[in-house]
């Protein structure tokens, strides 16, 4: 919904150092150690706090993701016509909170266009980069046929997986290099509808 380079995820991953670092009273060097290692193993920091040290998740979404939004996200004064003119139903799947996903609704001036939200905490155990969370999304919004759903995201590893599960996919992603699978590909959320004609 907004673009990588925001810095939004710069943020976000400074309050996740902390709090790893205060949580489990480490050094810096530590503390990055053992997020980079619960990252590969687990897929998110989360997952891997709550599995090794009984984290509890609730704390660490809210901790993680209050960081000051206004100054990061751009206005993106296209997105509100784009989204309007899909007459799709759409949701926001996000490995985030629903905190955080309001917020960026909210910045954005596009809530009101999304059905609702699944976040992090709904698809528990599982996260977007497991196969699992796509059946169980889709439970949660009526049980669609997957191949009538379309799944849009940054990141080539979780449209991989939503294809995997009979969906359909778009990845948002400047670089070219980063589609070692030859997925409908565009730069920004801006050129969505040019991507659904392809499908």
């Amino acid at each position: 919904m907004y673009p990588f380079e925001s810095g939004v995820w710069d943020a976000i991953g400074a309050r996740i150092h902390i709090f790893i670092r205060k949580r489990l009273d480490l050094s810096d060097e530590e503390a990055l150690a053992l997020r980079t290692r619960l990252r590969a193993q687990y897929k998110t920091t989360m997952r891997g706090l709550n599995t090794e040290f009984g984290i509890d998740e609730a704390e660490y979404l809210q901790f993680v993701h209050d960081v000051d939004l206004t100054e990061l996200i751009p206005p993106n004064p296209t997105l509100p016509g784009l989204l309007s003119a899909i007459p799709q139903t759409k949701y926001i799947f996000t490995n985030a909170s629903r905190f955080h996903a309001e917020r960026v609704l909210q910045l954005l001036k596009v809530r009101h266009f999304f059905t609702g939200i699944i976040d992090v905490s709904m698809i528990d155990p599982y996260t977007k980069f497991e196969r699992e969370a796509f059946p169980t999304a889709l439970k949660l919004i009526g049980d669609p046929a997957p191949v009538e759903c379309v799944m849009v995201d940054d990141e080539e590893e979780i449209i991989d997986r939503a294809m995997e599960s009979g969906l359909r996919g778009i990845l948002v992603n400047k670089n070219p290099q980063q589609n070692g699978h030859n997925h409908i590909q565009i730069p920004t959320i801006n050129q969505l509808d040019q991507a659904l004609l392809q499908l």
